[in-house]
C-alpha cells in the first residue's frame, strides 16, 4: 500500500516462508483484479489507462489521499475524476501513523478535509491505512485506534471506512469489523480465497495491465463494501458535472448556450436548478422523489423539520427525504 513501507511488508513476507513472484496480468489462473489502490508513485492516470483497467475486469479503484496531518497526495484529484469518468467505484485512503486516540483522531479529520477537496463523494470508503512497525507491534492494543480512526471518518466527513493491514497483524484491526488485507503468497491461485471473512485480499504488488504503464497493488473483494452506496445523487443519462454562471444565470457549458435543469454536481456540492435559476429554501422534485436546498441552494443532508414535519434526509449519500414522522410525503410536498 504505502510504498515506503511496502519493504517492511516484503521483508515480513519472507519471514513467513513466502516470497514475491514476477508481475502478473489478468488471468484465469489468478485471484481476481477487483480494486486497484493507487498514489503518486504511479504517476499520472488518464481516463483511458483506468478504461482500460475496467475493461481487465477492475470495479474499483482505492486511491491514496493523505498521510499524517502533514502530506496530501498531488495525484489524488486526478485518480478521483479519471476512475470516475471511467465508469469505476472510486474510493480512498489514508496512510496512518496514529497509536493513540487523538492522534487517530487528527489524522482522520485531515484524512476527511483532503478527501474532499480532492472531490471524494460521500458514501465512498475512506479506509485507515495502518502498516507501520510501532503500529503492528501494539497487536491487539491498536484495535481501540484503529477503531477511533474508523468512526472519525464517519463523523467528520460521511465516509465508510475499514482498516488496512498486514495479513502477519490482522489483530490490530477492531474485533467484529471486517478488514482489508494484505499477503502475497508464493503463488497466487484462482481458488485460495484468503482472508474471505473480510473486505478483501491485496494478493499481490505488481499486478501489470495491457495498455497501461506501471504495476499496481491488486486486491480480490469478497462483499460489495468497496462497491456499494456510491451513487451520490441518482443521475439522469447525460446530466453534467459542472455548472456555469453568466449574469446570474447557470448553464451546464461554458459557452453559455444550455440553461441548468435539475440536479447537477459543481464543486463538491450537488446544487437544483430550474431553466437556469439557482433554487434556495424549496424543494426539488426529480425521479420521483423529494430534494431540499437550503438557503445557499445546496441539497441538505441530516434531520431537520419542515412546516412541523420532521425530516430525515439520510447520511449516506443519497440526499432525498426519507419518510420520519410523515406517512407520505407527497401529500404533503407541493
Amino acid at each position: 500500500m504505502n510504498k515506503t513501507m511496502k519493504l517492511v511488508a516484503i521483508g515480513a513476507a519472507l519471514l513467513f516462508g513466502t516470497t514475491i513472484i514476477s508481475d502478473h496480468t489478468v488471468h484465469a489462473d489468478t485471484p481476481r483484479f477487483d480494486m486497484v489502490d493507487v498514489s503518486n508513485w504511479n504517476g499520472y492516470l488518464s481516463v483511458g489507462d483506468f478504461v482500460n483497467m475496467r475493461n481487465q475486469g477492475v470495479k474499483a479503484i482505492t486511491t491514496k489521499v493523505s498521510e499524517g496531518t502533514w502530506y496530501q497526495d498531488p495525484n489524488a484529484a486526478n485518480n478521483i475524476a479519471n476512475a470516475q469518468a471511467a465508469g469505476l467505484y472510486v474510493n480512498g485512503y489514508y496512510f496512518a501513523h496514529a497509536t493513540d486516540n487523538a492522534t487517530a483522531v487528527q489524522e482522520a479529520n485531515y484524512a476527511v478535509a483532503t478527501a474532499q477537496a480532492d472531490g471524494l463523494g460521500v458514501g465512498a470508503v475512506l479506509a485507515v491505512d495502518a502498516e507501520s512497525s510501532n503500529q503492528m507491534a501494539m497487536g491487539k492494543a491498536m484495535q481501540a485506534v484503529n477503531e477511533t480512526a474508523e468512526q472519525q471518518v464517519g463523523i467528520a466527513g460521511g465516509y465508510r471506512s475499514t482498516t488496512y493491514t498486514m495479513g502477519s497483524h490482522v489483530e490490530t484491526t477492531p474485533d467484529g469489523d471486517k478488514s482489508w488485507v494484505a499477503h502475497y503468497p508464493y503463488t497466487p491461485t484462482a481458488n485460495q480465497n484468503y482472508y474471505s471473512s473480510e473486505h478483501g485480499w491485496q494478493w499481490f504488488d505488481h499486478a501489470t495491465f495491457d495498455g497501461v504503464n506501471g504495476a499496481f497493488d491488486i486486491t480480490q473483494l469478497y462483499d460489495n463494501f468497496f462497491t456499494a452506496d456510491q451513487a451520490v445523487i441518482k443521475k439522469n443519462p447525460g446530466d453534467g458535472a459542472a455548472v456555469w454562471s453568466k449574469k446570474g444565470v447557470w448553464y451546464t457549458d461554458n459557452s453559455f448556450k444550455h440553461k441548468a435543469n435539475g440536479i447537477k454536481k459543481h464543486m463538491g456540492s450537488y446544487w437544483s436548478f430550474a431553466n437556469g435559476k439557482l433554487i434556495k429554501s424549496n424543494w426539488t422534485n426529480s425521479w420521483g422523489l423529494h430534494y431540499w436546498s437550503d438557503g445557499d441552494g445546496k441539497l441538505v443532508q441530516g434531520e431537520g423539520d419542515w412546516h412541523g414535519y420532521h425530516f430525515n434526509f439520510g447520511t449516506d449519500g443519497t440526499f432525498h427525504a426519507k419518510t420520519a414522522t410523515v406517512n407520505n410525503l407527497a401529500d404533503i410536498i407541493k
